[in-house]
């Protein structure tokens, strides 16, 4: 009969054994969009038998950028995330197509249920699941609106999560070390019992370091080959990571 062992990976004596917890960044770590924005947007005015180059959709979208910004460290539910949406989509159509103002609330909705043009990268679905199995409780900590749970849950993702903590609703953004900590105490679990995970070493690694966690980068696109700590994907973090319960072990 197969006896019991717990895995200890190799390069898994970088990660405490204190760890429980993992606080996972969203956007580019969980999820993106499926093709640049200026592209679908494309995409958008084209079903409305508009024609817009990309380049003038970018300038756009720079033009209408700080404002959003500012609309969104104001924002703290959904609602008033789809009222931001109506504003940001009045203000892009009077940049790219201003006879179009008709289509602002159409436009508006689009970007509100942005879920339907994410993605969610290949290795997510079966990494959350074995580090849940491996007895792991996670949880995402994101600067994004306040809809970002009802885009996991769209997407299928949802479930994974013992909490989701944005910064819109909390008013605080990363780097701020404070959000990290929101979900420390959301998850009932000490500093020293967490790790970060996400693609930005500011955001994700540095700032998770101030709040007393350990950081770890997500390099999905090779952009930092020399930093550590440091995984490709998240299946190598559930290499990296030993298994908290008991494994089956063969006898081979």
């Amino acid at each position: 009969m197969p006896g019991l062992s717990y895995a200890r990976p190799e390069g898994a004596a970088l990660i405490p054994d204190t760890i429980n917890t993992i606080l996972l960044d969203a956007g580019d770590t969980l999820i993106a969009y499926r093709r640049p924005l200026r592209i679908l947007l494309q995409d958008f005015f084209i079903e409305q038998n508009e024609i817009v180059r990309r380049d003038q959709i970018a300038e756009g979208l720079d033009a209408v950028n700080s404002r959003y910004r500012a609309m969104m460290g104001q924002v703290r539910s959904v609602e008033e995330e789809r009222r931001m949406w109506l504003e940001v989509a009045r203000d892009l159509l009077d940049i790219l197509i201003p006879r179009r103002r008709d289509l602002y609330v159409q436009l508006g909705r689009w970007f509100g249920e942005g879920w339907k043009l994410m993605k969610v990268f290949r290795d997510v679905r079966p990494a959350l699941r074995q580090l849940r199995l491996n007895g792991y409780r996670l949880a995402v900590v994101s600067n994004w609106e306040p809809s970002l749970e009802e885009v996991l849950d769209h997407l299928g993702l949802r479930f994974h999560f013992t909490t989701v903590v944005t910064s819109s609703v909390e008013g605080i953004a990363k780097p701020d070390p404070r959000l990290f900590e929101i979900a420390l105490e959301r998850c009932g679990v000490l500093a020293a019992e967490a790790v970060s995970v996400g693609d930005d070493v500011e955001r994700d690694v540095d700032a998770a370091a101030k709040a007393g966690l350990l950081g770890i980068l997500l390099d999905r696109f090779d952009d930092h080959p020399d930093y550590r700590p440091r995984v490709e994907s998240l299946a190598e973090l559930v290499e990296r990571l030993p298994a908290r319960i008991p494994q089956p072990r063969s006898n081979v």
